[in-house]
C-alpha cells in the first residue's frame, strides 16, 4: 500500500484491550468491527447440538477476526476471547472497502485466510498421527507463539477439551515435561523454561503451521 494509504487507514484503527472469556461476537449476529489481535488470542467456536460449543481455531497476531464475512455482515461463528491482550479494531465497512480496492490489501487477506485453513486443517492429521505428548506440545507452542510471551494461564481440562483428549494424558504429559525442565506447571498457569528442547520434541505438523518461525 501506499504511505498515505496507510495514514488513512490508521485514523480507522483503534487500539483495545480485551479481556478473557469477552464476547466479540455470537453466531448470527450482525458483526460492525474486523480484529487484528496484538498480544491478545480470540477462539473461534461453533455450537453443539447438545448445548456446549466447540473451539475451531486460535487466532493470534498472525491473523484476523471477523475477516470470514466477504458477502455480508453476518457471521455463522462464535468469537470469544481465550488469553486476554490488546487488539486493533476496524470497522467492518472500511476493510470490506479496502479489500474491493486495493489488491495489496486482498492479498494480506488471502494469506491469513490460507493460515486459518492450515491451522484448522492440521491438528486432524495430528491427532490421527502422532501421540498425546506431541499434540499437548505442538498446542502449547502454537499458542505461546500468537501470545509472544512464556507463560499461558490454562488448566489441563481446556487443553484437553481443544486437542480432544482425555485430561489425563494431559497432566501426565506436563508432568513428564515438568520433570525434564522444559515446563514450569502451577495452578491453572504454564511456563516455557526451554524452548529449543520443546521444540525438538514437537511433531512436524508445529513446522508446517509455522513455515516462517525463527527461534
Amino acid at each position: 500500500m501506499k504511505t498515505e494509504k496507510y495514514e488513512r487507514l490508521l485514523d480507522s484503527f483503534q487500539l483495545v484491550g480485551l479481556e478473557s472469556g469477552q464476547m466479540i461476537f455470537r453466531p448470527y449476529e450482525v458483526i460492525q468491527f474486523v480484529y487484528f489481535p496484538v498480544t491478545a488470542i480470540i477462539a473461534l467456536e461453533i455450537d453443539i447440538s447438545d448445548g456446549t460449543s466447540a473451539e475451531i481455531v486460535l487466532i493470534g497476531k498472525e491473523g484476523m477476526v471477523g475477516s470470514g464475512v466477504m458477502g455480508g455482515n453476518q457471521n455463522f461463528s462464535r468469537a470469544r476471547v481465550k488469553f486476554a491482550g490488546l487488539a486493533y479494531k476496524l470497522p467492518l465497512a472500511v476493510f470490506q472497502s479496502e479489500l474491493g480496492q486495493d489488491p495489496s490489501f486482498l492479498k494480506i487477506w488471502m494469506a491469513v485466510t490460507r493460515q486459518m485453513i492450515l491451522q484448522i486443517a492440521m491438528p486432524t492429521v495430528c491427532s490421527s498421527r502422532h501421540s498425546n505428548e506431541q499434540q499437548v506440545i505442538r498446542w502449547l507452542l502454537n499458542t505461546l507463539d500468537k501470545t509472544q510471551g512464556e507463560v499461558l494461564s490454562v488448566t489441563h481440562q481446556e487443553i484437553a477439551d481443544a486437542l480432544g483428549i482425555r485430561r489425563e494424558s494431559v497432566t501426565l504429559t506436563a508432568g513428564r515435561l515438568s520433570q525434564d525442565g522444559l515446563l514450569e506447571i502451577s495452578r491453572g498457569q504454564i511456563r516455557l523454561l526451554n524452548r529449543a528442547q520443546l521444540e525438538a520434541r514437537a511433531c512436524e505438523c508445529y513446522r508446517v503451521m509455522n513455515p516462517t518461525l525463527k527461534h
